[in-house]
């Protein structure tokens, strides 16, 4: 009786860890993202660096309201407010393309965020750099 009780602790914290470990991949940043649609061509967004984890300290800012757009082969988000392009930074797996003649913006899980015209607002907190390029974070989408 003695000697099956290390065996079931080992068993039951090896368990653990295995739930852990597939926990941490579901929520990580880290896959491939998106495959491209038949007939659909890709748009270039700028994507933040795969890493095994998110951010779990993103700061509070929010994205102002901004439009989707494009500017020849590139997603391009516009304030509502200046009229003026915004840089951004997506998070790693997000991808853009463009079908039927509009443009997609998809989350790292496939799920559209929005399409060329449609209004993005009180959606997305995230946090600008230096160069005042607003880096999104994936935590709460």
């Amino acid at each position: 009786m003695r000697r099956r009780r290390p065996l079931v602790i080992a068993a039951l914290a090896g368990g653990f860890v295995i739930l852990l470990a597939a926990a941490a991949l579901w929520i990580s940043p880290f896959g491939p993202g998106p495959s491209l649609p038949v007939g659909a061509t890709r748009l270039h967004v700028n994507t933040a660096a795969p890493h095994l984890m998110p951010n779990f300290g993103c700061p509070a800012a929010l994205l102002s309201p901004v439009r989707i757009a494009t500017a020849g082969d590139e997603l391009i988000v516009v304030s509502l407010e200046a009229g003026e392009t915004i840089k951004v930074v997506w998070p790693a797996g997000w991808a853009a393309w463009r079908l039927d003649g509009r443009a997609v913006l998809v989350a790292g899980d496939g799920s559209v965020v929005g399409r060329d015209g449609d209004v993005i607002e009180d959606r997305f907190g995230g946090g600008s750099d230096d160069a005042g390029t607003v880096h999104i974070c994936v935590v709460g989408w």
